[in-house]
């Protein structure tokens, strides 16, 4: 049996409201019935958290797989890039050793280089920051003068008149950087 805490009353176990007094009483049985064990809260806590973190954890992982994929993939396709400009120069230099007019040009560029050398090798070994200078824009001015010949043999009739033009042009520049070189003695 159950006691009344207002009143001192006994109760029948189950009954919420007191007879004696009228008090609204709710049993240690009923109260037992309804207690969340905190436990097991707690457990259920853990797990969803843990199952979270899972989650979490596996999604990131799929994020960097997927990462170091298109990494992959990209550097194959650079590598395919590549291998075909590789190949798209090397066609280019077979064109130019057959083009008659890029042969032409070749050995103008190797009179231009060959004056340019012998001007340089007067400078002796230490050149001043002027002549320096000088020496790189020629030496950069030659290379692109060689690319463009190059080029030259595998373009269009409208295209090579445009190259030769501007082969032209470098040509006297680098001529006229030479003489510059020249005069700085």
């Amino acid at each position: 049996m159950v006691v009344c805490p207002h009143c001192g009353e006994t109760m029948a176990e189950g009954q919420e409201n007191c007879y004696a007094c009228g008090q609204h009483v709710r049993t240690r049985a009923y109260r037992h019935e309804h207690r969340a064990n905190p436990i097991v809260l707690i457990a259920a806590g853990l797990v969803v958290v843990v199952v979270l973190g899972g989650l979490l954890l596996m999604r990131a992982n799929a994020a960097r797989k997927q990462a170091a994929l298109f990494a992959e993939e990209e550097a194959g396709r650079v590598q395919d890039s590549v291998r075909l400009a590789g190949r798209q120069w090397a066609d280019a230099l077979k064109a130019a050793e057959k083009d008659n007019a890029s042969l032409a040009i070749k050995a103008e560029l190797d009179l231009v280089e060959s004056r340019f050398q012998s001007v340089r090798t007067r400078l002796a070994a230490s050149p001043s920051p002027q002549q320096e200078s000088i020496i790189g824009q020629v030496e950069a001015e030659l290379a692109l003068l060689r690319h463009s010949d190059v080029v030259l043999a595998s373009s269009s009739e409208t295209e090579r008149q445009t190259l030769r033009d501007s082969i032209q042009a470098g040509t006297h520049r680098v001529e006229d950087l030479t003489k510059e070189l020249g005069s700085t003695e």
